[in-house]
């Protein structure tokens, strides 16, 4: 995607709304702008109807049914849920400890902070995803919950989620997975996963921003302890005016990545492919970590010698991308992703993730290959 004169190679931070996830939308602002909770007349039904059919889109994309789907405001209040869960287990089982991935998402590490839990640090393996054999090291009766990010949102690296399901399983233990690049990087079903509780959000997938979503595996519905209360919308799960526009998108966003998303993820992985080899052949830049096991439009890049916030600066405006989570940016502190990955001070600030999305193209890659020659005066 090029808007104006820049290249945009920042999808894992947020992708473009899709064109026919907006016509949903704007059609829903026109016919489906009443109270979905109003009871009394048809247009309150209507739009309850439409988040029904909305939370059945979003469902199938991870083997759940509708009503396994809990509406948020986007995937940090979903993974502040967890922790209310993980607290309320606590209560009732004295367990004081939680396990989670030393490269998580910011917003698991504050949640984890301010929790009043022990926090537990499960270390990376040399791919740079959690090591389920380091997990099996730190699990006890003392566990309350474990909670990994299932698809990294800097380095790209794919989760063994089925290892780590299954280690919580037979240890007990309530098991959290952070899906919100997961969609994008590969073919979901929680119920065959095993997985009890997931967070997923809207514009990690094409849809809008604002909403995201717990979704619950057999069983955990009911343990679900929300962070709004309100009035008792969603069963009492979470309170407030469900946004029907906002979820409408969403659903249609998920029926898309559903229908398209084993061909895109092909076709990605061959533009991302093609910038890596690309970079690497002038000697500009190296993968961070290998192919395998990775997100198809991520690239995350070193540039040995390089100060990356400096090499940014220097691309304005013509590339967008990041020196790590759009979470974090603005810390001076590097990367705590690379940090976990054995990376010190100096090779963490060389690093720069591009990442690719549905309106990539093999132009916009030739055009940032040539950019970037430009800014680094390689010929």
């Amino acid at each position: 995607m090029q808007v104006g004169e820049t290249i945009y190679l920042d999808y894992q931070a947020s992708t473009p709304v899709d064109e026919r996830v907006l016509k949903v939308m704007q059609e829903a602002s026109v016919t489906l702008f009443a109270n979905p909770h109003a009871v009394d007349h048809a247009l309150g039904w209507h739009a309850a109807a439409a988040i029904e059919k909305a939370a059945l889109q979003v469902g199938n994309l991870f083997g759940l049914q509708g009503d396994d789907v809990i509406f948020t405001s986007g995937a940090s209040e979903a993974n502040a849920m967890v922790f209310r869960t993980a607290q309320a287990i606590a209560e009732r089982s004295q367990r004081t400890e939680i396990l989670i991935g030393a490269a998580d998402h910011g917003s698991i590490l504050n949640e984890a902070k301010y929790s009043g839990f022990v926090t537990r640090f499960i270390a990376l393996n040399d791919c740079g995803a959690p090591d389920p054999e380091h997990l099996k090291t730190l699990l006890s009766d003392a566990t309350a919950l474990v909670s990994i990010v299932g698809v990294n949102n800097e380095n790209g690296e794919i989760a063994d989620l089925r290892a780590i399901s299954d280690i919580c399983r037979s240890s007990g233990v309530l098991f959290h997975a952070d899906l919100a690049q997961a969609p994008l990087a590969m073919d979901l079903d929680l119920l065959d996963l095993d997985i009890a509780l997931a967070t997923i959000s809207a514009h990690k997938l094409y849809g809008p921003k604002g909403v995201g979503a717990l979704l619950t595996g057999p069983g955990a519905s009911g343990m679900v302890k929300p962070v709004v209360i309100g009035a008792g919308q969603q069963g009492g799960r979470r309170g407030g005016t469900m946004p029907t526009e906002l979820i409408v998108g969403f659903g249609e966003a998920c029926r898309l990545v559903g229908e398209i998303g084993k061909t895109e993820r092909e076709s990605l992985a061959c533009i991302r492919d093609l910038f890596v080899r690309k970079l690497e052949e002038k000697q500009t830049a190296t993968l961070v970590g290998t192919l395998e096991c990775r997100h198809p439009g991520n690239a995350l890049m070193r540039f040995q010698g390089r100060d990356a916030s400096d090499l940014l600066a220097r691309l304005q405006p013509q590339i967008a991308a990041s020196t790590q989570s759009a979470c974090s940016s603005g810390s001076i502190e590097p990367s705590h992703v690379l940090q976990a990955m054995g990376f010190d001070h100096q090779m963490a600030s060389e690093c720069i993730r591009f990442s690719f999305g549905r309106f990539s193209t093999v132009q916009q890659v030739s055009a940032a290959i040539g950019v970037l020659s430009a800014a680094l005066e390689l010929p």
